[in-house]
């Protein structure tokens, strides 16, 4: 964890210092240490430093006694009123602020470069694949999780170890002004924006607005920093030819095909076509800065829209010098996380546990993918609501059938408040398509015990909050006692 001294954690939050000196411990500011930043009691080490954290239903100013009896060696508070006397006390007037300017404080300390992700669908994935293509030529670090928030963010900084050389970070948001804020505190030198869809536009209220909240990340893109962006996205397109984007930022595209790109750019990556080979994609790409060179790339994913994110990976990977072996060895140890992709047989049924979170495309591109998977066996959807898309739900709920039944699954079962125009697209292009239309997940699982046969696949996909994923296991529990048909 980060070393501070109480000088450097006045000087970057503007707190006052309270109860200072201390007997028994350094008597100047410049030399009294503490050893890393903690906001939680649960896991605070002694020589830490507590930053006390409000929220909706907590005030971390009420257990700075607890901090102090573990150990805490100052405390960053909002109020005097828990402090226990005998521990030095920064008093700020926002806890959650005053963690940020920190953070701030210390990336700009840190000698490593930052590449920043965000985008409407992918972020994590794209995050993920950069930090492969990375990994075997740098000392790279990466956001944990789903840390993409000003204090997940701010936390990931801070864990940062010293010997970093390149610190890959996800940036998340709902409205508009908090990517601004992440990117100010991360002083990104790489900004990676891997789409603009229709997610947050029930908050936003159109795409033009989600673009330019995705675009706030260049606000702090340092001078002659790379944006890496999708040439296909038309809304990103419109933000280069309108003179949305800095004159001295450098533009890099990705393309799953060969192109002839009609506006300049200072680098560039294609994708020749991509082969299938059992869990692996693997192609040819055509990358760099200048000159292009051939790059050969195997990446173990299902989606075909992991491509793109390889060739951004690959363009920050060649960006900051590393061997294109080295790249495409890291790529090639990419490996998704949580219930993203997740192929999980049960008695001969393959399950894609793609339930982690949807929208439009990524519940289109599943579609595909699970399509793709199944062959010529049966392939089958179980699906729930995407939400936050305002509207436009109806729309894209009907665009999702339509979808559906267009790939070839062999059914679909669909749950929650927009059953309706999911089966309205459906039947828009086959009434031949079976659809199931459930109240519940456990009616779903019972459901695929009578449908389902071995070799079939099935997609699990929905918002994160419809935890499409617990049908996995109810369906295991029928089959197990012999529920099936």
């Amino acid at each position: 964890m980060a070393e501070f001294t109480i000088s450097e954690i006045l000087k970057a939050t503007g707190g006052t210092l309270k109860q200072f000196p201390v007997e028994g411990k350094p008597q100047s500011a410049d030399e009294y240490i503490v050893d890393g930043i903690s906001t939680d009691t649960r896991t605070i080490r002694e020589g830490n430093a507590f930053l006390a954290l409000i929220g909706e239903n907590f005030d971390g100013n009420k257990y700075a006694v607890a901090a102090a009896n573990d150990g805490a060696a100052l405390l960053v508070l909002s109020t005097m009123e828990f402090a226990p006397e005998g521990v030095p006390v920064i008093l700020v007037e926002d806890t959650t602020i005053a963690l940020t300017k920190i953070a701030e404080y210390q990336r700009l300390r840190l000698g490593c470069k930052v590449v920043a992700v965000t985008g409407s669908v992918g972020k994590t994935s794209t995050r993920e694949m950069i930090y492969s293509a990375l990994s075997r030529g740098c000392k790279a670090y990466v956001t944990k999780a789903n840390h993409n928030n000003e204090i997940g963010l701010s936390k990931t900084i801070l864990d940062t170890p010293e010997d970093t050389d390149v610190l890959v970070l996800e940036m998340g948001m709902r409205l508009r002004g908090e990517i601004s804020q992440l990117t100010h505190i991360a002083h990104p030198d790489v900004a990676v924006i891997t789409n603009i869809g229709v997610a947050h536009i029930e908050r936003l209220g159109s795409r033009e607005e989600i673009m330019r909240a995705k675009l706030e990340v260049l606000e702090c893109l340092k001078e002659g920093g790379l944006l890496v962006i999708p040439y296909a996205d038309e809304y990103l397109q419109k933000a280069a030819d309108e003179g949305l984007i800095r004159e001295d930022i450098k533009i890099a595209y990705t393309s799953m095909e060969k192109v002839e790109l009609q506006r300049p750019c200072y680098g560039a990556a294609f994708a020749g076509q991509p082969r299938i080979n059992g869990d692996r994609i693997s192609f040819t790409a055509e990358a760099g800065f200048g000159e292009l060179q051939k790059i050969d790339l195997s990446i173990k994913v299902v989606g075909m829209h992991h491509v793109g994110n390889a060739l951004a990976g690959l363009l920050c990977g060649l960006y900051f010098g590393i061997e294109p072996s080295k790249i495409a060895e890291g790529i090639a140890s990419f490996e998704q996380i949580g219930h993203r992709e997740r192929l999980v047989g049960v008695e001969g049924v393959y399950f894609l546990d793609d339930s982690y979170n949807a929208g439009p495309e990524s519940m289109m591109a599943a579609f595909e993918s699970v399509r793709r998977l199944a062959e010529h066996s049966k392939a089958y959807a179980c699906i729930s609501d995407m939400l936050e898309l305002g509207d436009v739900a109806p729309e894209k709920h009907f665009e999702i059938g339509a979808k559906a039944a267009s790939v070839g699954l062999d059914g679909v079962l669909v749950m929650g408040d927009f059953t309706k125009n999911v089966l309205e697209g459906v039947y828009s292009v086959s009434k031949d398509i079976p659809v199931y239309i459930f109240n519940d997940k456990e009616k779903m699982a019972e459901m695929l015990t009578k449908i389902a046969q071995k070799g079939d696949y099935v997609l699990l996909k929905a918002s994160h909050s419809y935890e499409m994923y617990t049908i996995l296991d109810s369906y295991n529990d029928l089959i197990s006692k012999g529920i099936e048909a």
